[in-house]
């Protein structure tokens, strides 16, 4: 397969850094505690690896199958990433603000807290999916840029599956706008007529 300068640089940055996210989650593995954590870590981690073998097969010019490039599973269709994680049935998530306890750095920390690993995780996640579309949008060969649109896709949905975690835990909270502030906006745009 022929590959341009600027998509051999993309797919050395992106496979690159599924490297890191892949060692990361190696430690993550050996310092988390909750079980479900670690379950959904686990998955994650098989499905990089995964993704990463299938990219390494592209770059060494062994060509490249989208439809069998790997896909990240939730479970039975139907099924929400937070009941097929563990969380039981479909997780919505909880939105408002509620008394936490104060978060600060730990620089003397010699073991990440369950907390701390999965914000990693979804800084990861959302990093990787922001780098997979970047370079998704640097490719002229349309078979690499759905590979790495997929990539992006199954970055966004691992990130969901650890926000629903945190949120579910209370770690990540999802602040509500105002219903007098929402309803203005709402009502700031309107439907074109008439096109």
């Amino acid at each position: 397969m022929k590959m341009g300068t600027h998509e051999a640089m993309e797919m050395h940055e992106i496979l690159s850094e599924s490297i890191c996210m892949i060692d990361h989650y190696a430690m993550y593995l050996s310092q988390c505690r909750d079980p479900e954590l670690r379950r959904i870590l686990e998955r994650q981690q098989r499905h990089m690896i995964d993704s990463y073998n299938t990219k390494v097969n592209v770059m060494q010019g062994q060509g490249i199958d989208v439809s069998r490039a790997p896909r990240l599973t939730m479970g039975a269709p139907g099924m929400t990433m937070g009941a097929a994680s563990g969380m039981g049935i479909e997780h919505q998530p909880d939105y408002g603000m509620q008394q936490t306890s104060p978060v600060t750095p730990r620089p003397e920390a010699g073991r990440l807290d369950d907390r701390t690993i999965a914000k990693g995780a979804l800084l990861f996640h959302k990093c990787g999916a922001v780098c997979a579309t970047n370079a998704a949008l640097e490719c002229a060969n349309p078979q690499l840029r759905n590979l790495l649109a997929s990539s992006a896709r199954s970055c966004m949905e691992m990130a969901y599956e650890i926000f629903q975690y945190m949120n579910h835990k209370g770690w990540y909270q999802v602040p509500i706008m105002p219903e007098h502030t929402l309803n203005q906006m709402q009502q700031t745009y309107q439907p074109m007529l008439g096109h």
